[in-house]
């Protein structure tokens, strides 16, 4: 193990675990103070911490010594592992606002476990050539997703959280590191299948669909490629992306259907929460990076500030908003309303819409701070979905204790919320 590894590793293990809270504090609406949304934050970030162990990463010579070989514990690059992405990228946030080095060195330490086992994984593939058998060993690792790609899931959001980790740390990015965000960002600008006007797709090209999630999934990456290789059409790539999707899914009330199928040119039947936040956060993000005159600005800033206008209608007394944002009597769902928390929060730290909508965000974050359970788990927050066709779809999904969609975005909401604030004279880092 590296020196600087076994350093973090004694860091880690010198880690407290988050503050045990005996009784959950009810939040009372535009109330929530800034060390309330500090102390809530802290229990989220700090539940995300776990002890995390290298693997062997010895030559082997068969399958059999690299099946013995001990694997790394306590990382996930998985098929699906955007969440875990989300978190990690919302966790250096955290860091940035609050000074927490211990969060920050986690983050940088599961990046390098990962580097590090992907690339001995691609190596007893290589060495041993690619069979069934080979094949299916590294494709049932922690690090499946990375090695079959195959989607944006696999690979734009927890591939940006190294990518944002290295950027931190330009002078700890190792070769590994580069190799790997340099596979991500080959998947999503040449492989990842396209329609004719560049806008990222899914399914075969008779059943073609397009989804608002993937807008952060390959647009936030490909947004952050841009300023990491200092190439503007990155930037521009993403900004387009986002400029196809809303002229066949924003309504004329700012809000987003949940997908367009491109063969039968329709939308989806519904404003889904999370898509509508996949959006936002796409948005703020692109927003962030492109320089100030770009031509497509102006067209971005108007699509955010009409969801912007549309999302303040439907946000429910209590400051939440709903797993159906028009439909008045579902239930209202954790991860959507941090996502729009942190995206308003943005719009007014960045001077694009009126600093009296910072309320809108605060508010919000007082109903989610009622979500987030004394030990730091966040609940409320809907499962993994498809696009549905029928209401009940969306109604039925469940609800998981503690399910990963929601916590990077309530880190991130919480963090931004106090971006606002964090150089003003006497603010505790």
């Amino acid at each position: 193990m590296h020196e600087l590894s076994v350093f973090l590793a004694a860091v880690l293990l010198m880690v407290l675990p988050a503050p045990a809270y005996s009784q959950p504090v009810r939040f009372v609406t535009n109330e929530i103070s800034d060390a309330q949304i500090r102390e809530v934050l802290v229990r989220v970030a700090h539940r995300r911490i776990h002890e995390l162990k290298d693997g062997d990463y010895t030559p082997v010579k068969t399958i059999e010594e690299a099946r013995a070989a001990k694997p790394p514990d306590g990382i996930d690059w998985g098929p699906e592992s955007y969440p875990q992405g989300v978190s990690l990228c919302a966790m250096l946030r955290f860091a940035d606002v609050t000074g927490d080095t211990n969060v920050d060195r986690f983050v940088l330490e599961y990046a390098r476990i990962c580097s590090r086992y992907y690339h001995w994984l691609d190596r007893v593939k290589n060495n041993l050539g690619p069979s069934p058998v080979v094949l299916n060993f590294v494709g049932t690792t922690k690090m499946a997703g990375l090695i079959t790609l195959g989607s944006l899931d696999s690979c734009g959001a927890i591939g940006n959280a190294m990518l944002e980790s290295m950027m931190r740390h330009p002078d700890l990015a190792t070769p590994d590191e580069r190799k790997i965000v340099g596979r991500c960002a080959d998947w999503i600008i040449h492989r990842q299948s396209r329609l004719p006007d560049g806008t990222l797709s899914r399914g075969l090209p008779e059943d073609a669909s397009i989804w608002p999630d993937d807008l952060y999934m390959g647009g936030a990456f490909l947004s952050d490629w841009g300023k990491y290789t200092g190439d503007q059409k990155y930037i521009k790539d993403a900004a387009n992306q986002i400029v196809h999707q809303a002229a066949v899914e924003q309504d004329t009330d700012g809000l987003w259907f949940h997908g367009y199928f491109v063969n039968r040119k329709i939308h989806a039947p519904f404003k889904w929460g999370r898509g509508n936040g996949w959006a936002m956060l796409a948005l703020v993000e692109t927003l962030s990076a492109m320089p100030e005159k770009d031509s497509l600005r102006p067209k971005l800033l108007n699509i955010l500030c009409e969801q912007i206008e549309g999302l303040k209608k439907v946000q429910t007394s209590d400051g939440m908003w709903r797993q159906i944002l028009d439909k008045p009597g579902l239930w209202e769902e954790t991860s959507c309303t941090a996502m729009f928390a942190f995206g308003i929060a943005r719009a007014v730290n960045q001077g694009w819409i009126d600093a009296t909508n910072m309320m809108v965000a605060r508010k919000a974050f007082a109903g989610i701070a009622n979500n987030v359970a004394p030990d730091g788990s966040v609940n409320g927050t809907c499962e993994g979905t498809s696009i549905g066709m029928d209401l009940d779809y969306y109604i039925n999904r469940r609800c998981p204790v503690d399910d990963p969609h929601g916590w990077g975005p309530v880190i991130l909401a919480g963090t931004e919320i106090l971006t606002q604030r964090v150089h003003e004279p006497g603010f505790p880092k």
